[in-house]
């Protein structure tokens, strides 16, 4: 199983609430153009702390049901919190890898993975396993990214080295973090009918992304030193120089652009 490069449970909460504000709104808007409606059951694989978990479950309303699956426990753990806070009782959370997973029950109407198949060695093999677990003309809907498409304005060389390292790391792994540009033909060849989708690429002021930046690279580090992609003392030098730095209302940070891709179980 691949070395987790980014931060689980309370450790990485940070980073995914981060990536949530940023790219929840274009998530659900996504889900709700696929066909998300009152009353569907939902499958959630990789829901992580559940930033879209509990989204999910009021949508689908107490009619509907939302399995959230993940293989940490202590990200189940937040989502259970957040979940029992927001008094929702229509979710069951699983702790499971998506390999081993396996659906009890009927079928759903709808599957949702955001930032999940990035992280797998043989996504082609999960996507077609998920077929299993729903019903005729149901959705698949999955997120991924095309990581070498992060832009920096004006180029920042230390935020254009951590994201070459964050790359280079994955490939040392087996995976794809450039997945996103081959989602939709690997939706297809998993065998799912009509699939289609779009893009979305944030962009933010840099002094409003550094913080996330500073979150990303101190995770990445450790990874990169180890795997001799960067001295100690490099790593430290890009650290700091990122601490250090002002940026002006010129200065942005556009997101790697994010696939959106549904289909259907024929």
């Amino acid at each position: 199983m691949p070395e987790y490069i980014l931060q689980i449970g309370k450790n990485g909460f940070d980073r995914l609430k981060f990536i949530n504000n940023v790219f929840g709104e274009h998530s659900r808007n996504f889900l709700i153009r696929a066909g998300l409606r009152k009353g569907a059951r939902v499958l959630e694989i990789g829901c992580g702390t559940g930033s879209m978990t509990t989204w999910l479950s009021q949508t689908v309303g107490k009619n509907g049901q939302v399995i959230a699956v993940d293989v940490s426990e202590k990200q189940i753990e937040i989502a259970r919190k957040a979940a029992e806070e927001s008094q929702l009782t229509n979710i069951e959370f699983i702790c499971s890898t998506i390999e081993e997973f396996e659906l009890s029950g009927n079928l759903v109407d709808l599957v949702y993975s955001r930032l999940l198949l990035m992280h797998l060695k043989d996504p082609m093999r999960i996507l077609k396993k998920l077929q299993s677990c729903l019903r005729s003309g149901g959705v698949i809907a999955c997120e991924e990214p095309h990581a070498s498409s992060l832009i920096t304005t004006p180029r920042n060389e230390y935020i254009e080295r951590l994201n070459n390292m964050f790359l280079e790391l994955g490939k040392l792994q087996g995976l794809d973090f450039n997945i996103g540009d081959k989602l939709l033909p690997m939706i297809k060849l998993a065998g799912y009918s009509g699939a289609h989708g779009c893009f979305v690429q944030p962009v933010i002021l840099m002094a409003e992304a550094i913080e996330f930046v500073l979150m990303s690279a101190t995770e990445v580090a450790p990874f990169a030193i180890k795997y001799g992609l960067v001295s100690e003392i490099e790593a430290q030098k890009m650290l700091n120089e990122l601490t250090n730095s002002e940026f002006d209302e010129n200065s942005f940070y556009t997101f790697p652009r994010q696939a959106q891709i549904f289909g259907y179980k024929q």
